[in-house]
């Protein structure tokens, strides 16, 4: 009987994950801004006008880089990461949208998140360094419980803009633990201890790894992964995220 309703679940789960990407289909066939209803449209779901008017933070004297903020640069002082680029603050429409995303499953949402990702990923300056993008797992319980992986589904929708090569299973979530969600940063290093783990179909990583997420708050999952990515031989690791928690 427990089978039994545990294979029910994973039925439903699948079925609830296909009928969102149906409606995501009509919602694109038509389209219109999400914030005004405007047809002036960049993408599918925003107009230019909004476009202008997201809260996204101004790179223009970081250097690209959002570590280059004190203020921002005080909020993780053991990092391993060496730069973080992210859209915005965690304020509207950006907390809406992420809800929206991750529990309504509005995937439509990802292809909106990518494009804007695209737009900051195009003012990095070039280099020679090979590069890949990675998402941030979940374990494969959560997974099957949700139905999807949200940051696998952003950064599926931004290489396929990008041009990049993503490494979609190089990551592992070995361990399975409650939402981190209220957690303190010393409470999500314990959960998350030993937690990670690289495929071992992976050989060789390239130089420049670029890991995404949806929003950013400790810093604690993301530093966990790239102190794993470090051991393995990565030089740069940057940190693309569509939204970060501020403290309050």
């Amino acid at each position: 009987m427990e089978l039994d309703n545990k294979n029910g679940e994973h039925f439903l789960t699948q079925f609830n994950s296909k009928l969102a990407q149906f409606i995501q289909t009509i919602r694109f066939s038509l389209s219109e801004c999400e914030l005004c209803k405007n047809n002036n449209l960049i993408h599918p779901l925003l107009c230019k006008y909004c476009y202008e008017d997201l809260p996204l933070f101004s790179y223009q004297h970081l250097h690209q880089n959002l570590l280059n903020w004190p203020a921002i640069d005080k909020l993780f002082p053991q990092r391993a990461f060496d730069k973080l680029l992210c859209l915005s603050p965690y304020v509207a429409p950006f907390d809406l949208w992420l809800k929206q995303f991750k529990y309504q499953q509005r995937f439509e949402l990802a292809d909106l998140f990518a494009f804007l990702l695209v737009q900051l990923w195009k003012n990095q300056p070039l280099t020679n360094d090979e590069c890949a993008v990675m998402a941030v797992p979940i374990h494969i319980k959560k997974w099957q419980m949700r139905g999807f992986n949200q940051a696998h589904l952003i950064a599926k929708a931004f290489t396929k803009k990008s041009n990049l090569l993503y490494l979609d299973n190089a990551l592992v979530r070995s361990s399975y633990s409650e939402s981190q969600v209220g957690q303190s940063g010393k409470q999500r290093r314990k959960s998350l201890k030993n937690a990670f783990q690289l495929s071992e179909t992976i050989q060789k990583l390239p130089s420049h790894i670029i890991l995404i997420d949806d929003v950013i708050t400790t810093g604690t999952t993301a530093n966990t992964l790239c102190k794993l990515l470090r051991k393995k031989g990565v030089k740069h690791i940057t940190v693309l995220t569509i939204a970060l928690t501020l403290p309050k």
